[in-house]
């Protein structure tokens, strides 16, 4: 995907990234190489080429250890340079304690990295460590033996070919995902011993998985936003007890990987427009509003449904862009901050949304650093057009609040996210472009019926921004992204609602279309947990 050495890198790759890097303002683009094959794999100094090599042929395809060398390294320091600034969050093994490597890598990517190095996570997911028999004389690993055995190995960690990186403080843990308690992990020792030598606390969640042949969930799972609520709410009591530390180097929580469903997704699920690409904005938004400040969404090797992109299988043709993909270059532009203090994400729990698993529609509104100025309002249309008698009827309108375009900012761009259906897989558009037929990852014009054009409109007097069905808006306030140049003039519609409210649209199936309501806005001060500083970004 990323070549064999710094001369081999596919330009579609760089393509691929460097739209996602043009979005995200003055961050560079966040990856992370990791998971269960890097916990497992084996770092041979002297190998340089091939840049990875198989161990084995009989491992399984969840988990499949190789043999990799700094090339790996020097691959992603020269991508990173060639999209504009990239940072790196490696994985470093827990799975042997006795492990020479550890410090052997962390040393490396610490010199070769450099300053795109972002961190540093200690295992992966040990609170499967007893389900998978990796701890085969421990009947029953506990949350002591895990902090007992982080402290051994990070301990190492003091002396490396790059000096003592524990005291960079750039490592993270636990990156659990199952079956322990963050809560009583954090009180029962882990905060305590290693908060000085702690950047992120990490997590790895998925909604269902589909590592035995079957799953649980299907689309009309994913395009209920009470659901995406209640997912985001795992591990409540740990992610308060994260944000109730206000000084200014507290702890960042991340999300370290996500994807609709766990072992590759679920084929004609996890690569259509409604889960790949609206769902996974949504879940981003979710986990933004609470207080996560980074997620890294899963994507792997050739052939697995939840992909970002399907790579040409040798060193010439075309890639193929999949559902995932426009997802990553939208929220780039939703959450692109250049204030250093970050964003605030609010849930507007349009339509009583974070509770009716009827509702079809959900919003957000991004704030300035202070929460007190809207610079985005993010809106989601989940209808299913076959369940009104007309696409217009399916369609939402969204009233919006006068007072968000105060001053200069009374103008806005729209931008939607559309497609041709909820199960659709390649007739996808941001912005009205499309990387459909588009095998270099160079976003193109399209003017099909499914690709809807930007819009400018004067909102003065508020503005009625008309949603069809199913796609997503982002109305950017003020018009101020550079990227979000509108092709179609259309003037804003003055609405009813007062300058604290949001219209949002309900469930009504009649010809005339979806109807508004009033949502008051709640203060962004009381709902959201955390400044948000960073985006959504690729996990290789």
């Amino acid at each position: 995907m990323i070549g064999n050495d710094t001369s081999t890198i596919p330009p579609t790759i760089l393509n691929y990234l460097s739209a996602i890097r043009a979005r995200t303002g003055n961050s560079a683009v966040r990856l992370r190489v990791g998971g269960n094959s890097m916990d497992s794999s084996v770092y041979v100094p002297e190998l340089m080429t091939p840049m990875i090599q198989n161990i084995s042929t009989d491992a399984d395809s969840d988990n499949q250890p190789v043999n990799y060398g700094p090339m790996l390294w020097n691959v992603m320091k020269k991508v990173g340079d060639n999209v504009g600034g990239a940072d790196y969050l490696i994985g470093l093994s827990l799975l042997n304690l006795d492990d020479p490597n550890v410090p052997i890598i962390a040393g490396a990517a610490e010199q070769i990295l450099g300053n795109s190095l972002d961190g540093y996570l200690l295992g992966n997911e040990p609170d499967l460590y007893t389900a998978h028999q990796q701890r085969p004389n421990i009947k029953n690993y506990t949350t002591d033996i895990y902090i007992s055995e982080f402290r051994t190995v990070s301990n190492r960690l003091t002396n490396t070919s790059a000096g003592d990186v524990l005291k960079l403080k750039m490592l993270g843990g636990p990156t659990i995902c199952c079956s322990w308690n963050l809560d009583a992990l954090l009180q029962g020792g882990y905060l305590s011993a290693f908060s000085g030598i702690l950047k992120y606390i990490s997590l790895q969640h998925y909604p269902q998985n589909n590592c035995f042949g079957s799953h649980q969930f299907d689309i009309p799972y994913y395009i209920q936003h009470t659901n995406v609520v209640e997912l985001t709410s795992w591990q409540s009591p740990a992610i308060s007890l994260i944000q109730s530390d206000t000084s200014p180097d507290r702890l960042q929580l991340i999300m370290s990987e996500f994807n609709s469903a766990s072992c590759g997704g679920v084929p004609t699920v996890s690569d259509t427009f409604a889960v790949g690409t609206l769902w996974t904005i949504d879940y981003a938004l979710q986990m933004a509003s609470v207080g996560y400040t980074a997620a890294h969404v899963h994507t792997r090797e050739r052939g697995i449904s939840y992909n970002l992109f399907t790579p040409t299988q040798g060193s010439t043709g075309d890639w193929v862009t999949n559902p995932p993909y426009y997802a990553l270059i939208a929220t780039a532009e939703i959450l692109q901050i250049n204030d250093s203090a970050g964003g605030v994400v609010v849930d507007l729990n349009i339509a009583n949304s974070q509770n009716d698993k009827n509702a079809t529609v959900a919003g957000y509104a991004i704030y300035d650093s202070k929460g007190s100025t809207v610079e985005r309002f993010v809106l989601f249309n989940y209808a299913n057009v076959s369940n009104f008698p007309t696409e217009s009827a399916a369609a939402a309108t969204f009233a919006l609040p006068t007072n968000a375009f105060s001053g200069s900012k009374t103008g806005a761009v729209v931008k939607f996210l559309s497609a041709s259906g909820l199960s659709e897989k390649f007739n996808i558009a941001w912005g009205g472009q499309s990387l459909v037929g588009v095998g270099n990852g160079t976003l193109k014009d399209n003017d099909a019926s499914w690709a809807v054009p930007n819009q400018r409109m004067d909102c003065t007097k508020g503005c009625s921004v008309n949603v069809p069905a199913a796609a997503m808006a982002v109305v950017f306030v003020g018009g101020t992204n550079k990227l979000n140049t509108a092709s179609t003039p259309t003037n804003g519609t003055q609405t009813t609602s007062s300058s604290t409210q949001l219209a949002s649209s309900s469930q009504s199936s009649s010809a005339q279309g979806n109807k508004t309501g009033p949502l008051s806005i709640t203060s962004p001060v009381l709902i959201v947990l955390s400044l948000v500083g960073s985006l959504l970004v690729v996990a290789l």
